[in-house]
């Protein structure tokens, strides 16, 4: 068995934090910055609420959930169609419940 690296752990210092407020405001996903800074999405949601951002995906209104459930019968998945409304793909799939329709298996294609 090979022995695993270790990450050396370390703190955003506060001119750090700063930036990350900047760049999450400008547009930058909080998956964006975990990678772009090599932290896990967690720690970095933790230092923007810490700032006083909600870094909750907006939920979907009734018409773009008419909209999600249309294309996810057009064949687009869950994630594809979170991202063409900036949301999460576990929200869209939770409406696209909500509203009745069938969801497609994990390997399921159209």
């Amino acid at each position: 068995m090979s022995p695993r690296a270790l990450k050396t752990l370390r703190k955003l210092k506060p001119a750090e934090i700063d930036e990350l407020v900047e760049q999450y405001r400008a547009g930058s996903s909080v998956y964006q910055l975990a990678k772009q800074y090599g932290f896990h999405r967690i720690t970095i949601g933790k230092h923007l609420r810490s700032r006083g951002i909600d870094t909750t995906a907006p939920a979907l209104t009734h018409e773009q959930v008419r909209e999600a459930a249309q294309l996810y019968a057009d064949g687009w998945s869950c994630k594809k169609i979170a991202k063409n409304f900036g949301t999460g793909a576990e929200t869209v799939r939770e409406r696209l419940q909500q509203a009745g329709v069938t969801m497609r298996g994990p390997h399921e294609r159209l």
